[in-house]
């Protein structure tokens, strides 16, 4: 019975808690129901604010942002200083600018005063400005410094430029060991054409490359190399007919009686006289606006890491050279008069007196007199717009008319220098002095090797490997007196500086 009673009492319990839940729920509908009831008025307004930005979090992304251009600006300039454009200047920017003025190079230490013509910097500014650029630079543009990236300076564009060489059969092997040497320290970056010339007496009197030539010279180039095989017109490559053949020749052999330097070599004459200036007339030619000319035998010592011709196009220059020497006299008695008569002639005087025209000439007793400098052509890089030019045309014609290419002995490295005297500035004449190069006995080197004398940069030129110059077997023409004339253009670059900006 007591389990009875236990059961009823647990089941009263359980009814009970079911009510009050019943009764707890109704009342929180009611009061939810009548709360809907309740006026407008009587409830609290709800206020909607705009989230403020946290100041604190404002200045920590200024804070990152700050610190990521400073990183990445630091980035940039490292790699511009390990990397510089040889194209604008010497020292790391993020722009590319134009080349600086031709007129007048400032001094880096010296304000930009382009607005106000500046007096003429003293003598110790200048000697403070040369220790900073090789020394007393024998160029107003200073060359580019160290080793330039390829990986940068090939992907610049090309300028229309051709590597060019006039040969003989019989100069093969000589002319090899120059292409492999070429090819390693310059054109096996930059892949300029070649155009191989030869005269139409070569080949037993074809005037034309063999095959077994073609196929050594393929040999030694790389796969799908541009080369270009061309004869010289028999017309420039003769004597002329205003002149006496008979007398002409018996000449020759005179000139080699008094040992004038190859004027026993009828062949000799003819390339003076092309190289003089119907080379630039050319069809082969016609489509480039630059050569280089590249003689078998030569060498290049320093790796060339960027493009010789876009730094001459982008700096207005329409020459450059690497070595200046003194011309033997017994070639050229009456050059210089015949220059000189032809200005005077043609009402065309020198571009800069005091400048380039300087260089070639020189006062004895009040008398204007040749210096007998000139550019070494065996190297030379050239615009062939110049020499393609009216001016410089009717210049080499008027010389070929008189004769002395053949009546005397005169050669193309000075006819090139005095037109260049004559209707050219300084300012557009390049010293490429951070090439190593030699030919024959004569040697420039940028950092030579071997010899208690210093480079005048530690900076000039890329991976020299310079043989030692003794003085006898190799003469180094940066030294030497006797018949190198880099300390006279060194003299013209400096008063060039001095200059005031017109």
């Amino acid at each position: 019975m007591s389990t009875a009673v236990g059961a009823s009492s647990q089941s009263h319990r359980r009814l009970g808690s079911r009510v009050h839940s019943m009764a707890t729920h109704h009342l929180g509908q009611k009061d939810l129901a009548l709360s809907k009831l309740q006026p407008l008025s009587a409830t609290k307004p709800t206020l909607i604010t705009q989230t403020q930005p946290d100041s604190k979090s404002t200045a920590n992304f200024i804070l990152r942002a700050s610190i990521f251009l400073a990183i990445l600006l630091t980035s940039t300039v490292s790699i511009s200083y390990r990397n510089p454009s040889p194209w604008t200047t010497n020292h790391p920017s993020l722009f590319v600018r134009p080349p600086p003025p031709l007129e007048y190079i400032h001094p880096p230490h010296v304000l930009d005063l382009s607005h106000h013509p500046p007096s003429p910097p003293s003598d110790l500014q200048f000697n403070q400005n040369e220790q900073k650029q090789q020394q007393s630079t024998a160029s107003l543009t200073p060359a580019p410094l160290s080793c330039q990236n390829p990986l940068h300076t090939t992907l610049l564009p090309r300028e229309k430029a051709a590597i060019v060489l006039l040969v003989r059969s019989s100069d093969l092997p000589e002319l090899l060991p120059t292409l492999r040497n070429f090819e390693a320290k310059f054109n096996g970056a930059f892949r300029y054409p070649y155009v191989f010339f030869t005269d139409p007496d070569d080949g037993e009197g074809q005037g034309a490359f063999s095959a077994q030539f073609k196929a050594e010279v393929l040999r030694v180039l790389p796969p799908r190399a541009d080369v270009r095989w061309e004869t010289i017109a028999r017309d420039h490559w003769k004597i002329p007919g205003w002149l006496d053949e008979r007398r002409v020749r018996e000449g020759f052999k005179e000139m080699g009686e008094r040992e004038v330097m190859f004027g026993d070599r009828e062949g000799y004459h003819h390339m003076c006289r092309w190289y003089s200036g119907l080379f630039a007339r050319h069809p082969a030619l016609k489509e480039f606006d630059w050569w280089w000319r590249l003689e078998p035998g030569v060498r290049f010592f320093c790796q060339v890491t960027y493009d010789p011709f876009r730094f001459l196009s982008l700096h207005k220059k329409v020459y450059g050279f690497v070595i200046t020497v003194v011309e033997n006299e017994n070639t050229i008695p009456t050059l210089f008069d015949k220059v000189k008569e032809y200005g005077e002639r043609e009402a065309i005087t020198p571009r800069q007196p005091e400048g380039l025209w300087a260089f070639m000439s020189k006062k004895d007793k009040g008398v204007e007199e040749y210096s007998k400098c000139h550019f070494w052509t065996n190297f030379e890089i050239g615009d062939l717009r110049f020499f393609r030019s009216s001016e410089y045309q009717s210049f080499f014609d008027a010389l070929d008319r008189e004769g002395g290419f053949y009546t005397e002995r005169w050669g193309d490295a000075p006819v090139r220098s005095l037109g260049l005297g004559l209707l050219a500035e300084q300012e557009q004449i390049h010293y490429f002095e951070d090439f190593g190069y030699q030919h024959d006995l004569f040697i420039h080197c940028p950092q030579p090797r071997g010899t208690r004398r210093s480079p005048a940069n530690p900076d000039l030129g890329c991976e020299c490997d310079c043989p030692r110059a003794d003085g006898k077997t190799l003469v180094d023409m940066d030294v030497d007196w006797k018949w190198s004339c880099l300390e006279q253009w060194k003299a013209t670059q400096r008063k060039a500086r001095r200059a005031p900006r017109i």
